[in-house]
């Protein structure tokens, strides 16, 4: 059991390693624009009971930097 429990371990680090690489490839637009967007969506809906335009707008914009940080970008506040 103790064998068969180690070669499963081995098989899927060796297959995440196999189809991950090293890390995601955002080099393309539209990549870029999903994640914005997806950000972007998740934003609104953290913010959509607060009542003051300002003050939504200024959580909105933290929200989707530390989104995109999440994801992997480099934000420059």
């Amino acid at each position: 059991m103790r064998r068969l429990l180690t070669s499963a371990a081995l098989a899927l680090t060796l297959f995440t390693i196999g189809c991950a690489g090293t890390s995601p490839d955002y080099d393309t637009r539209m990549d870029t624009e999903r994640d914005y967007l997806d950000c972007q969506n998740q934003s609104y809906v953290s913010t959509g009971t607060v009542t003051d335009p300002d003050l939504a707008d200024e959580r909105r914009q933290l929200i989707i930097d530390e989104c995109m940080r999440h994801k992997g970008y480099d934000v420059h506040d």
